[in-house]
């Protein structure tokens, strides 16, 4: 059964904020612009509405790089480190969570009123809230896992690594749009924009090779995600 997980609270990082607006090696933005990012977060809690749905599967077969998850249906997803990873799980979380569309809508608003900044800004703040609803996902699971005495993998989404952003059709398979409201395009693209959706492995065994990160075997060095 999938399991949802509503009415939490979304803490902004004003600093992570400002790194997503493109402040890094201690730059900060100037007393205008930080006002403006004051603003916007205090404006974003009325707009971020975040969920989280996953569903527990068993991993019933792993053959790389193909990974067999069963729990009523049985999906396939495929990808060669995606199987080295779930080889010494048990099983897996499905997931997606989003923040909704009312930041979404404020962010096309303000570009449609030539207000370009703010909405960026806004926009760069729904990026954050979204990942950090994904890791609020993340410490359930954690906490499930741990609960049995198990480890947990890191997260992983279709379009990282050498997981083929098609492979979001295997997801949605078993995670119901209308009980999500997180619905699928053609060209598999999440709505609303600020959802992610993924999985994490569950494992009994070899806790340290199950917590590895995927960047090590990652040729893309420049990788913004790199962990």
């Amino acid at each position: 059964m999938v399991e949802a997980i509503r009415d939490f609270e979304i803490e902004i990082d004003k600093d992570e904020v400002c790194h997503l607006l493109g402040y890094h090696k201690g730059r900060r933005p100037k007393a205008s612009i930080s006002s403006l990012i004051d603003e916007k977060v205090d404006k974003a809690r009325d707009l971020i509405q975040p969920s989280c749905f996953y569903l527990l599967m068993d991993i019933k077969e792993v053959s790389s790089p193909r990974v067999i998850l069963e729990n009523g249906i049985t999906i396939t997803v495929t990808s060669d480190i995606l199987s080295w990873v779930l080889a010494v799980c048990q099983k897996t979380a499905i997931f997606v969570s989003s923040i909704g569309y009312g930041l979404e809508s404020r962010v096309t608003q303000l570009m449609e009123e030539g207000e370009v900044l703010k909405g960026a800004i806004l926009d760069a703040i729904g990026s954050l809230a979204a990942e950090t609803a994904a890791s609020c996902l993340q410490d359930k699971v954690h906490e499930i896992a741990n609960s049995v005495g198990a480890e947990i993998t890191p997260r992983y989404s279709p379009g990282y690594c050498d997981w083929d952003i098609t492979q979001q059709r295997v997801l949605f398979e078993v995670m119901d749009s209308s009980q999500t409201g997180v619905d699928l395009s053609d060209n598999c693209l999440m709505t609303p924009r600020k959802s992610v959706s993924g999985l994490i492995g569950l494992g009994w065994g070899e806790k340290n090779r199950i917590k590895l990160t995927p960047c090590r075997f990652c040729t893309k060095k420049d990788c913004p995600s790199r962990r």
